[in-house]
């Protein structure tokens, strides 16, 4: 597949031959294009990135540039992009930061629409969809399948579970648990994501557990938080594995970690003084 005679590519660009490049693109730097991936007209790509194969990137998407980060001192981090992810025009993806692991990446199989912003240090799971103009901040991670819906807000160092769906227009300030449903601003639970768990296969007999689960933690609060989750354990309790298992699980963890509801609060690493400047 063709480089537009109109595009511009680094030389240090490594493009895979079934790669393409449309008119008006900027790749610059080490960036990397697997095979069959496209960019459509004036997108750009900053290296180091990674483009997973028969990914596509719209026209005017920004993938890799500096964090929007007044601590960033032009350390050499880098965006990885996986398989089949289509990544809609005009949406930004930062680069990682020393203070956040150097890396930000969006999994397989996932949407980023139109006018989104993945800030630097996000990490984004496989089949994730990120609606019009949402905007997460910096540090966020987003389990699988999960849905950030239109014109949200995503605080940074939030961490949404997997299945979980943000209702549109939605101020996320605080960590989501896994296969529920929020909305509002602060966003809150208001229900079990139903349709995300018959999509993901599971059973009717799991999501009607999931939605008595739901009723007990969310709804019947007349004893401490504590004591319902030692009840619905041992009512609930499978083989460690199941929907009920790791929503039980995460809200225990959250009960003994949080700082301001979100857990990674804890794990803040200090700003780098003298980082190690970009080669060359």
């Amino acid at each position: 597949m063709p480089i537009h005679p109109l595009a511009v590519v680094d030389p240090q660009a490594e493009i895979h031959p079934e790669a393409s490049i449309g008119p008006f693109c900027v790749v610059r730097g080490a960036v990397k294009l697997g095979a069959g991936v496209e960019l459509r007209n004036h997108a750009t790509v900053y290296g180091r990135c990674t483009v997973g194969a028969g990914s596509v990137l719209f026209p005017g998407c920004v993938v890799g540039s500096d964090p929007q980060d007044l601590k960033f001192k032009g350390e050499d981090s880098e965006v990885v992009i996986g398989q089949r992810v289509r990544i809609h025009e005009c949406a930004t993806i930062s680069k990682g930061t020393f203070g956040g692991g150097m890396k930000t990446a969006i999994g397989d199989d996932s949407l980023i629409m139109a006018y989104a912003h993945i800030g630097h240090d996000c990490i984004l799971d496989t089949q994730v969809v990120v609606a019009n103009n949402a905007q997460l901040s910096g540090h966020v991670r987003v389990g699988r399948k999960c849905v950030v819906s239109g014109m949200c807000g995503i605080h940074h160092f939030v961490t949404i579970g997997e299945l979980a769906f943000i209702g549109g227009m939605s101020g996320v300030r605080v960590d989501v648990p896994p296969y529920l449903m929020v909305n509002g601003n602060p966003a809150e639970p208001i229900n079990v994501n139903v349709v995300g768990l018959e999509r993901d296969g599971y059973s009717k007999d799991v999501i009607r557990s999931m939605r008595e689960l739901y009723r007990q933690l969310y709804h019947e609060r007349d004893e401490p938080l504590s004591e319902i989750l030692t009840r619905v354990r041992n009512e609930y309790a499978g083989n460690g594995d199941t929907p009920m298992d790791r929503l039980i699980g995460w809200i225990q963890t959250h009960l003994e970690t949080n700082i301001k509801g979100r857990v990674q609060e804890a794990h803040r690493v200090p700003p780098i003084r003298n980082p190690t400047p970009p080669p060359g």
